[in-house]
């Protein structure tokens, strides 16, 4: 039977994101499958480098599944990011979910990027074991006559057509016009869902990459994805389509910087109807005290506030704001927390 979900948030491999996973309930976590993107291994240069740390790496990461994903719910495993050097990827990624199935015993779809497709077409084929597969088409980079050409190079490499699921990925849309984007995907979806493939599934980021240039205060910045979906549902066409966002992150993989060298903003990234509202202050480092715990305080007097029973992250927002030995957090915390409010809020809308 083919894998389903109605919701697939593409997440970082970060603390903030697996503690969010470990917190849905089991009611909140059904239809909702992650799209896990692996985090780079940074003491892999080379090939010898890159086997040498890949066992330890992943028996790390295979333990943070089995232990943050709720029972039941397989691995959807995008694997460009851990060594983007290495070739072939496809049998890095082949490795990698192979290792991944073996420690977690859970089923695994591996997330075919279209770089793969230039690669040797016997390692594609290769990826037929996991029984189906994900690939990943990038709308922003992408033809929209190449939507039939990627699927006639997975076809061609023995990969059954029906194990293929399609992701027309919107990448970052930080800005864009809802109704200018949603025409311009169309036509991606239209091939897709000629294709015959397995399922078909709109993904999209608009969450900006850093919140410098952003005044203290409160913002709301537009969910435009969601108000693309929003278009999309008014059309009995595309009732197929399963929806993906990249919650509270933008698409795009921050580049590493040393932590001692930066100074994130105290903030709250909240999900609402059709916007985020970003409840920001200044600097976390060397800041005024309490500077989090006021942030709290103004979302529980907010309209968009769900209540602290809604999800594990409203849940810290009200003891943060309420509880005077509640600390303040840290940028991990902070995220953790709007993840898994976005989660949540998501998983309930569709």
């Amino acid at each position: 039977m083919a894998t389903q979900w109605k919701y697939m948030p593409v997440l970082k491999w970060k603390q903030g994101e697996r503690i969010a996973l470990k917190n849905l309930t089991a009611a909140q976590a059904h239809e909702l499958i992650p799209l896990i993107e692996l985090l780079p291994i940074s003491a892999a240069p080379d090939t010898a480098s890159l086997r040498a740390a890949l066992p330890e790496y992943l028996a790390k990461v295979g333990k943070e599944l089995e232990t943050s994903l709720p029972e039941g719910i397989p691995l959807v495993i995008d694997a460009r990011y851990v060594a983007p050097t290495y070739t072939p990827q496809a049998r890095l990624l082949r490795v990698i979910c192979a290792r991944l199935q073996s420690l977690t015993r859970r089923p695994v779809v591996p997330v075919i990027s279209q770089g793969m497709l230039q690669e040797v077409p016997n390692e594609l084929h290769k990826l037929g074991e996991f029984g189906e597969q994900l690939v990943r088409i990038l709308a922003p980079f992408t033809s929209v006559g190449a939507v039939a050409e990627i699927v006639k190079l997975c076809v061609a490499a023995k990969l059954p057509r029906k194990s293929l699921h399609l992701l027309i990925d919107q990448f970052s849309m930080v800005g864009e016009a809802p109704a200018s984007k949603w025409k311009s995907v169309q036509p991606y979806l239209d091939a897709a869902l000629a294709s015959g493939c397995g399922s078909t599934t709109l993904a999209g980021g608009s969450f900006p990459i850093n919140l410098i240039g952003i005044k203290q205060g409160i913002h709301d910045i537009p969910r435009v994805e969601w108000q693309v979906w929003t278009l999309l549902r008014k059309d009995a066409n595309y009732n197929e389509v399963r929806y993906s966002d990249y919650t509270v992150s933008n698409p795009a993989l921050a580049p590493e910087v040393d932590p001692k060298q930066v100074n994130p903003s105290v903030a709250i990234r909240y999900a609402a109807d059709g916007h985020w509202r970003l409840f920001k202050a200044g600097g976390f480092k060397n800041g005024q005290p309490g500077q989090y715990k006021s942030l709290c305080k103004l979302l529980l007097g907010d309209s968009v506030y769900s209540g602290a029973a809604f999800s594990y992250g409203d849940t810290q927002y009200e003891k943060a704001a309420t509880d005077p030995k509640a600390g303040s957090g840290n940028p991990s915390s902070w995220r953790r927390d709007a993840t898994s409010h976005h989660l949540v809020k998501v998983a309930g809308a569709l």
